[in-house]
């Protein structure tokens, strides 16, 4: 008897598995919290060049005179003031001094010089050179302060934004590998505490960090802890629920992360200056400290390990509270069997497997940058930012139930090749807007649109790949595949912010478009894949090698229909994996 007709037996979803399943997966809120809180603390706002040695200046013009200082000072450009550069001859000592003797009251930035005065300012200046600005005014009307306004992340700087972002991706690749180790060594529970205590320790070490290079330490503990969480929260729920329900139960995570997602909108539409910002998102948090009480180790990691003492004792607790009964002890002769590890030789041994594996691969590579660029971007997006982050949320939690309803249905490969091209297709769009002058909202709308239907396509991939993996590697497949998309989502922040970078009329569109095409690109490959809806699942990889043969045939393997519900259900659920 497998692990599986053990939870079959004894209740798939009873009452210790609901309440275990709903303490390991709600920390997903709190991980939502740290992950997307850097579109509102990492907020770049409308912001100049400050006049060279008036320090009452502001981003807002208060008079004529402050309009005269402006214009001696600081260069125009189609934009309104320049961002990024003064006049060369406005730092000299000369026109400070002169500063000095019209300016009176700098400290509380009144200017109460006549403006006849002011005026005589803009005979020192005999050219236009330009030099780099080394001070910056920033507008306070949608947030009083951010991490780019405190540390001025802006100009040259603007590229510690993407790195940042970078290095907290980085921190989240490097938790696949460690929390992976971690969690087959010594259990899921001890990662999953001490993930939880990192989470505590990173959010409040960057609300009350004074540097950037404290910040970036911090971000890179936070995105370790992130997946320690997330992943192995993930597991625990997963590992202790029937077959049954893991689909489910496995979707309904992502819906725990955009309830997190729409937290967090109220916390930053509230609270608009970021260190307490992040000392209230970092808050609950605390909470984690009291998991392990709270959360049992998995019973299947125990029955792996030859623990089976420990793991009867879970399943006798879930067997309680079903009111069922246990299985003879001669049934469970084959629980403790190990599972067979993904061997890369095996995959080049199988010309079938390994056109899957690449397919498959290169959708999550994509799918994953796409799904955080679009997610970083629209901060950089026209419009109301809090508003955007509204729709983008709602969208989310759409394109995350939409598989719930339509795989069983429509099945998996039109779901999510339409999901995908789409996707690609409306952030390619988004490019005809800006050249021909639409409205802005044109281009917020294509890119929510992308956002839809990439957030589908997310759910759908890891249902659709494990399907098409044999049972003898899936699991080892899929997580391979989950390290392969972390790397796409490394490289999404200097996509979201390419726009930035490079400037320009397409500065709006450019981060869609460059994220859009390779979208396009790995939709039509996946047209390539066979449906698995309605068909029994690969096992071996000989299963796979009769199928090319057969490839134009449906049922390829010939079962009947009981054992075709049963064997899709199972590899859904063993496919699915925490990929935050």
């Amino acid at each position: 008897m497998k692990f599986d007709d053990v939870l079959r037996q004894i209740g798939e979803f009873g009452p210790y598995q609901k309440r275990t399943y709903f303490f390991a997966a709600i920390p997903a809120i709190l991980v939502a919290f740290e992950t997307l809180s850097v579109i509102f603390i990492f907020n770049i706002p409308p912001h100049r060049c400050a006049i060279p040695g008036y320090h009452g200046d502001s981003y807002y013009v208060k008079d004529g005179n402050h309009t005269l200082m402006l214009n001696h000072s600081i260069p125009k450009t189609k934009d309104g003031w320049d961002k990024c550069h003064v006049f060369t001859e406005a730092l000299n000592d000369v026109i400070v001094a002169n500063y000095h003797d019209v300016i009176e009251g700098t400290e509380n930035g009144t200017v109460s010089g006549n403006e006849s005065d002011v005026s005589q300012m803009t005979s020192y200046r005999t050219s236009d050179s330009l030099s780099t600005c080394d001070s910056w005014v920033y507008d306070t009307s949608i947030f009083e302060s951010t991490i780019a306004t405190d540390f001025d992340v802006v100009c040259d700087r603007s590229v510690y934004r993407p790195s940042s972002n970078m290095i907290s991706e980085i921190g989240t690749l490097f938790g696949v590998f460690i929390c992976g180790i971690l969690a087959d060594r010594f259990g899921r529970k001890i990662p999953f505490y001490i993930g939880g205590l990192a989470l505590i320790g990173g959010g409040f070490g960057i609300a009350f960090t004074s540097n950037l290079i404290t910040l970036n330490v911090c971000r890179f503990v936070l995105g370790i802890a992130r997946m320690a969480v997330f992943m192995n929260g993930f597991v625990v729920g997963m590992e202790i629920v029937g077959p049954s329900k893991r689909v489910f139960t496995g979707l309904f995570i992502e819906v725990l992360w955009c309830v997190g997602e729409l937290l967090l909108l109220l916390f930053a539409y509230s609270i608009r200056q970021w260190r307490y910002l992040e000392i209230a998102l970092s808050i609950p948090s605390i909470g984690l400290m009291f998991y392990w009480w709270l959360i049992p180790e998995s019973p299947r990691w125990l029955a792996s390990r030859g623990r089976g003492e420990e793991a009867l004792q879970v399943l006798e607790k879930i067997a309680a509270s079903n009111k069922t009964q246990m299985p003879k002890v001669e049934e469970t002769k084959g629980l403790f069997e190990a599972d067979t590890q993904f061997s890369l030789r095996q995959v080049f041994q199988s010309r079938e497997l390994r056109t899957r594996v690449l397919i498959v691969y290169s959708n999550m590579f994509v799918i994953a940058m796409v799904y955080y660029g679009l997610t970083l971007n629209v901060t950089n997006l026209g419009g109301d930012i809090f508003i955007n982050f509204l729709i983008m949320a709602v969208l989310e939690t759409i394109g995350f139930a939409v598989p719930t309803f339509l795989l069983d249905r429509v099945g998996r490969k039109p779901v999510y090749c339409v999901s995908i091209l789409v996707a690609g297709l409306a952030c390619v769009i988004s490019l005809f807007p800006v050249m021909f002058g639409a409205p802005e909202w044109a281009v917020i709308a294509l890119c929510m649109t992308g956002r839809l239907f990439v957030c589908t396509a997310y759910g759908v991939i890891y249902v659709y790949g494990a399907e098409l993996f044999p049972t003898v590697i899936r699991a080892s497949a899929m997580g391979t595949g989950v390290t392969v998309s972390r790397v796409g989502s490394l490289i999404s922040p200097y996509l979201a912010d390419v726009g930035i970078l490079v400037g320009g009329k397409l500065e709006n569109a450019l981060p869609l478009v460059v994220m859009g095409s390779p979208a396009i690109l790995v939709g039509l490959f996946s047209l390539w894949l066979p449906e698995t809806k309605g068909t029994r699942l690969p096992e071996t990889l000989e299963d796979l090698d009769r199928f090319r043969s057969k490839r134009r045939c449906g049922g390829c393997y010939g079962t009947g229909d009981e054992d075709i519900k049963e064997m899709t259900v199972e590899g859904e659920a063993e496919g699915l994996t925490a990929t935050r």
